[in-house]
């Protein structure tokens, strides 16, 4: 009976949607009130400084539960063949565990081996069905969200409950190779996203197959118990953390033991709209009560969780299933599929979404990373993440991103692709110390040391000078530009004329030549090929030179030597998972070859494109000598290729001739140049209907935005404007003055792109001697001001217009008798 009792205890606590249930459900047991039966997790009263301080975002600390359920069932497969996982004969990478557990009947050595992108569909859902994610509670628009994590993986006895889910402090995956969570945290980061009371049930069973022997009477029971948070009171300062364990407990700091009961098997999986319907001999149920998601709608349509795992879990090693099990109206049933990782969605939408996936290779401080740079189709890239550009991974899942706003930046120059642009790095290489130094131990965030700055100082440069993304670049502006405007000319021949009338603006804007047109011709676009590489190379030399053939480079001291390759290897070579080349570079020290430090290589269409960063101790009249090495697995012979690099002297970094150039003449005349500095601006019209089709798109109050065009020439940044013609101020104004529209018009248009020039203007005064990237783009800069102005601009420019001395006299005088008086 006392068994029956424990039983029903535990299934009225996995029913229960709100915190308010499982609270009463405890109080009527006689459990909620009496601390007696509650444990500090991991057996430490100044636990919350641990716990409360994981994960940043909710999404994040969901994907720990998921990771170690992954985890578990990956021990379970290893523990259950009588492999001991921390023995040499245990798998030594995630992916071999993979492959050896779920990939039976192929070569562990095989390429498609231990990656679920190579599974079939069936194969997939019936794998995840091993791990699923059930929402369950009321309306999103009522909150009260729940999730339940369940698997089957290994589980654990009711005795081994403290020192693996109520830890924090045990090592107990720490030397074993093939699994993620490492740190022992037990996932307590989603703790602090549950309700008020941050309530979490656990419920778990040890597969029997697993006990060779029995230690307790209760190793084939069902241990559950529930995590709460209990508020500072007394002389504590600061709140606990603590679970239920009312077997045999007596007043703290005593430990009693959880609860327990004996049952063949329990329904812990979703089945249908059930999300507790499906048995199981054995595994975990762990259940997070009120959780507040960043979007509580439904989990697996729209920007749901399930896009979120996707992007948390790119390489995700096994799938997972989730279960939409909240009514919503108008819909019978429940909703339910699979999660496979963000890179088999890329990989299955290739060509619906994708322009093209470029790989690349660097190699910084000498740790080695390797990236895949994806380009969206216009207004595609929302479906797969939200702001996030540069994602950084270890292992499948992400340990921290950069936001999009890095392709904006003007040492980089990539506006017009910037919310189209996705860069997936894996990190899985690198070395410990640089993992500790790279990320935060919750593995959600960057820390904010000098390797992440050399980083991405080195994307900077790789994605400056990438052809691929530079041609698209171009080829997105021009779309832009000739879908909102025929002719820029009569645009700017009113600016230069604003210009010249002014000679403080003149000398302030400092307006440069007019650019050459920096779109290929259409003729010249028609005539590029399509580039289709092979999965392995059959060539791979230094561009325009016979394979086996050296060469010579001169390099300024201070400029990194980029050198050429062809090849007929795809643009993914470097970066596709399993069958990847590879790419070393050494450097000859007399007898030896010393690894390089700080280089990149990129593939785009055939050629591939090194940047070296020379040695900082070289000196000029210096000759180095190089080797690279490129190999893959169906090598035979790898493709070696020797150059030497003359070490000159250093160089203007803008490309100046280094002569004094001529002055600008005194002559007038309408030809003559106005001293370099800022271009005269590309000026688009941007109307209501328009402005969906911007990336991201316009609304009522944008005023002016800016993008680099990536047509400088290196001394002066080219900017485009876009200024917002429907903008809810100037519609105001239209409707209000007595002014002709078209004056009202330009005054808006061209007040907008002299302000953004000014700013622009500062900005390069500001950071004209700051080699590092802002952490602010102007471009942001310039919308967020001019959002700001655009309520003020043109009542401003109407009311100072009309002011003179006469009126501002008499306004002071009045105010000096009204003081007098």
């Amino acid at each position: 009976m006392i068994n029956d009792n424990t039983k029903s205890l535990c299934l009225q606590l996995i029913r229960a949607d709100s915190e308010k249930e499982v609270i009463d459900i405890l109080s009527q047991a006689g459990y909620w009130e009496d601390e007696k039966f509650w444990r500090f997790y991991s057996d430490y009263e100044n636990n919350f400084n641990t716990i409360g301080n994981q994960q940043s975002s909710p999404d994040a600390a969901l994907i720990e539960k998921i990771i170690n359920a992954i985890d578990a069932r990956l021990m379970n497969e290893c523990l259950a063949k009588g492999i001991d996982p921390e023995s040499p004969q245990a798998p030594q990478s995630i992916i071999e565990a993979v492959a050896v557990f779920f990939d039976m009947g192929i070569d562990c050595k095989s390429s498609m081996a231990g990656r679920i992108k190579y599974w079939q569909d069936n194969k997939r859902k019936d794998v995840a069905k091993g791990i699923t994610v059930a929402a369950t509670g009321f309306m999103p628009s009522q909150g009260n969200l729940c999730l339940t994590i369940s698997d089957c993986g290994e589980g654990q006895t009711p005795k081994m409950m403290p020192n693996t889910f109520l830890s924090t402090t045990e090592s107990n995956k720490l030397r074993i190779p093939f699994v993620q969570g490492k740190f022992n945290m037990g996932g307590t980061g989603v703790l602090k996203f549950c309700g008020k009371h941050n309530l979490q049930l656990i419920v778990t069973k040890r597969n029997p197959i697993l006990l060779h022997k029995r230690e307790s009477s209760s190793d084939d029971n069902w241990g559950f118990t529930i995590v709460r948070r209990e508020d500072p009171r007394g002389n504590r300062r600061s709140s606990v953390y603590s679970y239920l364990a009312p077997i045999d407990a007596e007043n703290r700091p005593q430990k009693g033991e959880v609860l327990s009961f004996y049952s063949n098997t329990m329904s812990i999986f979703p089945e249908g709209q059930d999300p507790y319907a499906r048995e199981s001999q054995w595994g975990t149920l762990v259940k997070l009560y009120e959780y507040t998601l960043s979007n509580r709608s439904n989990i697996i349509m729209g920007d749901g969780l399930l896009r979120r795992i996707d992007l948390l879990i790119p390489n995700i090693a096994l799938p997972i299933r989730l279960y939409e099990c909240r009514k919503y109206r108008g819909h019978a049933g429940s909703f339910e599929t699979t999660v496979n990782g963000l890179s088999v969605r890329l990989e299955d939408d290739r060509g619906e979404n994708i322009e093209s996936p470029w790989s690349f290779s660097l190699d910084v401080s000498g740790e080695k990373i390797t990236g895949t740079i994806y380009l969206f189709k216009q207004n595609c890239a929302d479906t797969y993440r939200k702001n996030e550009g540069i994602i950084f991974t270890i292992n499948g899942q992400t340990h921290g991103y950069i936001s999009n706003n890095f392709f904006k930046n003007k040492k980089i120059g990539l506006s017009y692709l910037a919310n189209s642009l996705l860069v997936i790095i894996d990190c899985s290489n690198i070395s410990g110390r640089a993992r500790e130094d790279l990320f935060m131990n919750s593995r959600d965030r960057l820390s904010n040391g000098p390797l992440k700055k050399e980083i991405e100082m080195e994307l900077a440069e790789l994605l400056k000078k990438h052809a691929g993304l530079r041609e698209q670049n171009e080829a997105r502006r021009r779309e832009a530009i000739e879908s909102v405007i025929g002719d820029s000319k009569p645009l700017e021949n009113v600016l230069e004329s604003i210009l010249k009338k002014s000679p403080i603006l003149s000398k302030l804007f400092i307006a440069g030549e007019r650019l050459s047109n920096p779109f290929k011709t259409k003729k010249v676009a028609e005539e590029d090929k399509k580039f289709i590489g092979n999965k392995y190379p059959t060539y791979f030399k230094f561009k325009n030179v016979n394979y086996g053939e050296s060469i010579k480079k001169d390099c300024h001291i201070n400029m990194r030597c980029r050198v050429f390759f062809e090849t007929d290897a795809r643009n993914d070579y470097f970066s596709r998972d399993g069958d990847n080349g590879t790419f070393s570079l050494y450097m000859n020290r007399g007898d030896d070859e010393v690894p390089v430090q700080n280089y990149s290589i990129n593939l785009n269409n055939g050629i591939a494109t090194l940047s070296i960063k020379l040695p900082n101790n070289c000196e000029v009249g210096d000759n180095l000598q190089f080797t690279s090495i490129v190999c893959d697995p169906t090598s035979i012979i790898p493709f070696i290729n020797k150059m030497q690099v003359n070490v000159k002297e250093e160089a203007d970094p803008k490309g100046k001739s280094g002569k004094r150039e001529k002055p600008p003449g005194k002559e007038k005349g309408n030809d003559r140049e106005i001293p370099q500095g800022i271009s005269l601006p590309e000026i688009q019209e941007i109307f209501e209907e328009q402005w969906d089709k911007q990336e991201p798109p316009f609304d009522k109050y944008t005023a002016l935005r800016i993008k680099n065009s990536g047509s400088g020439n290196g001394e002066f940044e080219v900017y485009d404007y876009q200024v917002n013609m429907d903008n809810i101020y100037l519609k105001n104004e239209l409707k209000n003055s007595s002014k002709e529209a078209d004056l009202v018009r330009a005054r808006f248009k061209f007040g907008m792109v002299l302000i953004g020039l000014a700013l622009i203007k500062q900005d390069i005064e500001k950071h004209k001697d700051n080699s590092e990237l802002d952490s602010e783009t102007i471009e942001d800069k310039v919308e967020d001001f001019t959002k700001a102005i655009a309520p003020i601009l043109l009542p401003m420019i109407d009311s100072l217009g009309t002011l003179d001395l006469d009126e501002i006299e008499q306004d002071y005088s009045s105010e000096a008798a009204a003081s007098i008086e």
